[in-house]
């Protein structure tokens, strides 16, 4: 299973899995399909930053990418 780290940018969970480009914008990250978001506010940008700055739910956005053979790995 492909695991992503609560602390890996938005830009690193990008280039390692492109297809999560079009499930974070049907989640409602509607930028995240514009080249220079993820080039310049995405190399800083955690998903759950993302989700706390735009309003929407973390813990939704988590089981979104589990169901599509992502895991998120737990922080301690």
């Amino acid at each position: 299973m492909n695991t992503i780290s609560p602390e890996d940018t938005i830009y690193t969970i990008c280039n390692a899995y492109p297809q999560v480009i079009d499930l974070l914008h049907d989640f409602g990250f509607t930028q995240i399909k514009q080249p220079m978001m993820i080039q310049t506010v995405g190399r800083y940008m955690t998903l759950k930053k993302g989700c706390e700055m735009r309003g929407f739910d973390y813990e939704e956005l988590v089981r979104l990418l589990t169901s599509q053979g992502l895991s998120m790995e737990e922080t301690i």
